[in-house]
């Protein structure tokens, strides 16, 4: 998806909403330190907010120009969730019932861009603070994993040592008998 150039230049596709810093040519928004990518979609429906301000845009319209032909009232209502999300107040971002959305801030245009430290993976699964926590049924499914498991290696039998028993008596000389004649 391709911004056009609004007549204040380059500078109107970077702007803050609230806490958040929004590069729309990058497809970045930075909140609290932490930069999050915008999907296409997800920025052309911040980019036709932010041209608006706060007046209202339709859902058609968000429809036409950012789905264009494959687009759904469900996809906007998930797009418009996510980036109430990303923003961090959903109170940003007006519902109008009947009419589209709206921000309830005003768009301040930045030329300086926040600073963010970039940091491993490994530190940023840290700072999410264990999110998979949130998730109750993969959380439960790991510990009755693991809880059977434990159970499992202590009740186990102990087949091997059963089987095979190592004689350590004198060794004993083998006799070969031929089987008996008589039959």
């Amino acid at each position: 998806m391709t911004f056009p150039s609004p007549a204040n230049g380059p500078a109107a596709t970077r702007f803050r909403i609230g806490p958040a810093h929004c590069d729309l040519l990058a497809c970045e928004l930075v909140r609290d330190g932490e930069t999050h990518r915008l999907e296409p979609r997800l920025a052309g429906v911040l980019h036709l907010l932010a041209r608006r301000g706060v007046s209202p845009v339709t859902r058609d319209e968000f429809l036409e120009t950012v789905w264009e032909e494959d687009g759904s009232d469900e996809a906007l209502n998930q797009a418009i969730s996510r980036l109430r999300r990303l923003l961090g107040d959903a109170s940003l971002i007006r519902t109008l019932p009947r009419v589209g959305y709206c921000l309830s801030a005003p768009v301040e245009p930045v030329g300086a861009w926040p600073v963010v430290a970039r940091t491993s993976p490994f530190f940023a699964w840290l700072r999410t603070g264990f999110a998979f926590v949130k998730r109750p049924v993969l959380v439960g499914f790991i510990a009755g994993a693991i809880v059977s498991a434990l159970v499992a290696s202590i009740f186990w039998p102990r087949t091997l040592e059963q089987e095979f028993e190592i004689y350590t008596g004198d060794p004993v000389e083998a006799v070969l008998t031929p089987p008996d004649e008589a039959g």
